[in-house]
């Protein structure tokens, strides 16, 4: 299953763009156009990574649990530097999000 779009696909294509090589979905042609889902670079997002210390990868083959816990983390650490209602709201956005992880690792337990 095509991580971006969640229909299958054929294949993964590699294509050399400016000394990048980007990762694509081949979901087969529609007339003569390919169908294609950009699915990230090789390598990984070099400037967004150095940037954010995401762990950001192509679709393929990233760790989204470890993305979203850096995500917050990173969100955590930003919200310290505001006003205490922004972050009594922010710490309240936090609990909520929380909540909907465990429900999701409660629906995937069943």
């Amino acid at each position: 299953m095509c991580p971006r779009c969640g229909a299958p696909y054929r294949r993964l294509e590699a294509k050399r763009v400016h000394g990048r090589v980007y990762l694509y979905a081949y979901h087969g042609k529609q007339g003569r156009r390919p169908i294609l889902c950009y699915l990230g670079p090789a390598g990984g997002y070099v400037a967004v990574e150095q940037l954010f210390y995401l762990g950001l990868s192509n679709l393929e083959d990233i760790d989204l649990v470890q993305v979203a816990y850096s995500a917050a983390s990173l969100y955590q650490i930003r919200m310290r530097r505001k006003d205490p209602e922004e972050r009594r709201e922010a710490a309240e956005r936090l609990r909520r999000l929380a909540e909907d992880i465990l429900q999701l690792a409660r629906e995937l337990e069943r």
